[in-house]
């Protein structure tokens, strides 16, 4: 029974919380409306960038705020290292993969996923 308690007050924590501070699967969500979903994210050194582990996105533009070098792993297992500037801009098909910070400082970025007009 105390277990039941302490799940469903994690629950309505968790619930509370996200409608509140709106969290992204990864990273924080700072716009989000019938046009554009924006995400925040922030990555300290060896650690995952813009999900955790291997992972998928939808179409989506990504700017960098600061340097960058990573180490993206694609679902096949090829292995790709890429450094770029702040300020660097590109657009992304949808993709599945692994993206780690393979630098010495923390990298942060914002992804810009575009919304479809019905």
């Amino acid at each position: 029974m105390k277990k039941i308690l302490i799940m469903g007050f994690v629950v309505i924590s968790f619930s509370a919380f996200a409608q509140n501070a709106k969290p992204a699967a990864f990273g924080k969500v700072i716009i989000d409306n019938e046009n554009v979903k924006v995400t925040s994210m922030e990555s300290n050194p060896g650690k995952d960038i813009c999900g955790l582990g291997k992972h998928s996105h939808g179409a989506h533009l990504t700017v960098l705020l600061t340097d960058a070098n990573i180490t993206i792993t694609s679902p096949d297992g090829k292995v790709t290292s890429q450094k770029a500037v702040a300020g660097t801009t590109f657009w992304s098909e949808p993709e599945t993969h692994t993206v780690v910070n393979s630098g010495t400082s923390l990298i942060k970025a914002q992804i810009i996923e575009y919304k479809k007009k019905k």
